[in-house]
């Protein structure tokens, strides 16, 4: 952001859209959404315009598709700013694993990218997809549906995460444990807070100090760090005190712990926030790329 317009640069720190727009979405699949004269439109990694402002808003695209809305109700559009599902729902998800979240009412179902209604809407909680399987709540707890809909892993547990590499973390009597996917304890409920894991490894809380186990519930870095979040491109961002810096997968720490804010690596960038909250990106050796300039 320079003098509050919003441009992006690439992973070296150079400049490849000028800051020039006010208000934008997230880059994915090579588009971002943006905002022009109160309608939402999508540009390309050139930041050439590919789909003219027309929507209410608009979000990133994924897999091919992106929710936007019109007026008060939500659709879907392809790449070409084509509608795969008319703007008629209350409220919409992101398409994952080839489904679609979408709410009609007071409850939750999922569209194929036909626009057809695969599961009807009788849930309380939208469904996001990882690994085939979502999670749902009803009065007995947290479970599992397929893309049926179908109840594969019954609602017994207190709270749950997503399925990743196999496993979904999950709470029980205060405790968290990992499950696998015929609803089998494969990591014994045993930690004050589990993450999902990515790149092998997942983030887990003993007491007031966080540590990484591999998939046999070993602990690979010992807990130490006050605030962990998972691995993502070989690092992960960890607090130590009230500052964050990244960690290696042996838990040495790679980037200093120096910075107020962070976020996961993508692309080889990390976006971080220093002491005085000025926002700046840095690389994997901890080099910084871009920052923005101090408000004057």
């Amino acid at each position: 952001m320079v003098e509050q317009k919003i441009g992006y640069i690439d992973s070296e720190g150079r400049i490849v859209i000028e800051p020039q727009l006010d208000r934008v979405g997230r880059f994915s699949e090579g588009r971002v959404a943006f905002e022009k004269d109160w309608k939402w439109g999508y540009i390309d990694a050139k930041g050439r315009v590919v789909i003219e402002p027309q929507f209410d808003h608009s979000s990133f695209f994924s897999e091919g598709i992106a929710d936007v809305r019109v007026g008060q109700k939500w659709g879907f559009i392809d790449t070409l700013g084509n509608f795969v599902a008319e703007p008629k729902y209350v409220a919409v998800r992101s398409f994952s694993e080839g489904l679609a979240a979408v709410r009609t009412e007071d409850k939750w179902g999922c569209i194929n990218k036909k626009g057809e209604m695969v599961i009807d809407a009788k849930f309380d909680i939208p469904l996001t997809f990882s690994e085939d399987l979502a999670a749902f709540r009803d009065s007995a707890g947290w479970g599992y549906v397929d893309k049926a809909g179908d109840v594969v892993i019954e609602p017994k547990f207190d709270a749950v995460g997503m399925f990743s590499e196999g496993t979904a973390p999950v709470l029980t009597g205060g405790k968290w444990g990992f499950i696998g996917k015929k609803g089998d304890i494969v990591i014994d409920l045993q930690y004050d807070f589990a993450g999902t894991f990515s790149d092998s490894l997942a983030p887990v809380r003993i007491r007031e100090k966080w540590g990484f186990i591999d998939p046999a519930g070993e602990f690979v870095i010992n807990p130490k760090f006050d605030l962990a979040y998972g691995f993502f491109e070989g690092l992960a961002a960890v607090k130590v005190g009230e500052r964050w810096g990244y960690a290696d997968k042996s838990g040495k720490i790679i980037i200093p712990v120096q910075f107020g804010l962070v976020s996961h690596f993508s692309g080889g960038l990390a976006m971080v926030l220093d002491t005085l909250r000025n926002r700046a990106y840095v690389d994997k050796k901890g080099k910084i790329v871009w920052r923005s300039e101090p408000p004057k």
